[in-house]
């Protein structure tokens, strides 16, 4: 891939956007190459991959759509904005039905559409510096793709207000929006991802992917009488599976478990 870069070491994979000359902006094929590395993410096992960390190349973390495909979109038939725009839907699917903990390391812009990839994460961590909008309305257009994915993540209120107006805000006030966890210097942010990382590596695997896609379930929707029978269910089978029992197994008799290094 060209404009996305796959780096996997052990049981980490890092996608990074990588067209930092255009401050990781959109287009196309970019778009094609991050859905097909979350649908390569979302193939793997427990024993290939543990966590997943999401970063952009450059000065800026992602800077919205491309100038030049922008452009293009001007001479596009309805048809043609229709499929271009499905495509950018299954991107963000593909990232956020991904089964493994995403972490996003961000700085400088992240604009219009990128802010959906902090949307999809489970865990974002921003410099100080960073700046984001939802600058489509300011362009006569709508964040429409990425509302479904900004909504399960952002306080409604402010995102009505920041989807309207198209302002700017900081990383700090999207913190306190709920759509980052950590801000601090680029140093700070370096250190508290490498922590990150470390903490997801240490839980057991299967469960951190079930877990994952209960709360995934459970955001969309249903009510208490569904839960009553989806969640027991969940317990149950992970009681009685070989990771329930080892975990349990390792607890009570105070040793370390093997996705630790503990003996089976």
């Amino acid at each position: 891939m060209k404009y996305v870069k796959v780096n996997k070491t052990g049981q980490r994979w890092e996608i990074r956007l990588h067209r930092p000359e255009r401050r990781n902006a959109f287009h196309p094929q970019m778009i094609s190459e991050l859905t097909q590395a979350f649908s390569e993410a979302s193939r793997q096992g427990p024993e290939s991959l543990r966590v997943l960390l999401l970063s952009g190349e450059g000065a800026s973390f992602c800077a919205g759509a491309d100038l030049e495909w922008m452009k293009s979109m001007v001479d596009y038939s309805h048809e043609e904005n229709l499929t271009d725009s499905q495509k950018l839907f299954d991107l963000f699917w593909a990232a956020r039905n991904c089964p493994v903990p995403v972490v996003a390391q961000v700085q400088g812009h992240v604009m219009g559409g990128a802010l959906g990839l902090l949307a999809i994460s489970d865990v974002v961590l921003a410099e100080t510096n960073t700046q984001m909008a939802f600058s489509e309305v300011r362009l006569g257009l709508v964040p429409a793709v990425i509302s479904p994915f900004v909504l399960e993540k952002l306080q409604p209120h402010r995102a009505q207000e920041w989807m309207l107006t198209g302002q700017i805000f900081s990383a700090q006030e999207a913190q306190e929006a709920g759509l980052v966890h950590f801000v601090g210097s680029a140093q700070e942010v370096r250190e508290a991802v490498e922590a990150k990382l470390s903490q997801l590596e240490q839980v057991a695997p299967e469960a951190s992917r079930t877990t994952k896609e209960l709360l995934l379930r459970l955001r969309e929707g249903g009510g208490f009488a569904d839960w009553r029978s989806l969640c027991p269910q969940v317990i149950a089978d992970r009681r009685v599976s070989a990771e329930g029992q080892e975990g349990l197994k390792a607890f009570l008799a105070k040793r370390q478990p093997h996705w630790l290094g503990g003996q089976k």
